[in-house]
């Protein structure tokens, strides 16, 4: 399903089959152990560095070749896990260097994912209400959209943690 914000697309896709968002879920830790944080966007959680598309979960590749390639030609440029625990959160960025971003919610989102407008006039020592949007996803689900859109995820209040992997995508 495709959504159009400030005549920004916003795709998403519902429902990863659950064993792979339940493999998905384990590798997370797996990788956690096994890797420093990146301190990008995160502040307080998790962030693996940016891994190789070939290093992602064989049945992972297979699923998002098909549902996003269903929508058009791409590559992934790299992928990363982020896990934010209880008040971790990420600041407003964008993924300079690609076309798309795209998250898959290993965990449920909480409406936490915020997108800026990018039609948005605001000035210094102002705040322009409306000039963002939360947006939900559930465990499992999708969310693509332009990479140049500033975006940032608020504090996690959750005692779990909040999982998710993103994706720098290059369309063909």
């Amino acid at each position: 399903m495709r959504h159009d914000l400030f005549s920004t697309p916003l795709w998403h896709i519902e429902g990863a089959p659950q064993q792979l968002i339940d493999e998905l879920y384990q590798g997370a830790y797996r990788f956690k152990k096994s890797h420093p944080s990146e301190n990008k966007s995160n502040k307080g959680g998790y962030q693996t560095p940016a891994l190789e598309w070939k290093d992602f979960h064989p049945q992972g590749i297979d699923y998002i070749d098909k549902v996003v390639g269903d929508i058009f030609k791409f590559k992934v440029e790299s992928w990363w896990y982020n896990i934010n625990g209880q008040g971790h959160w990420n600041v407003p960025h964008i993924h300079a260097g690609s076309d798309l971003a795209l998250v898959l919610y290993v965990t449920d989102s909480d409406g936490l994912l915020n997108l800026m407008d990018p039609n948005s006039r605001r000035f210094a020592g102002t705040t322009k209400h409306g000039d963002h949007i939360k947006v939900n996803a559930n465990k499992g689900d999708i969310l693509m959209f332009p990479s140049d859109l500033v975006h940032y995820v608020m504090p996690n209040q959750r005692e779990e943690d909040r999982i998710s992997i993103s994706m720098n995508l290059q369309l063909c």
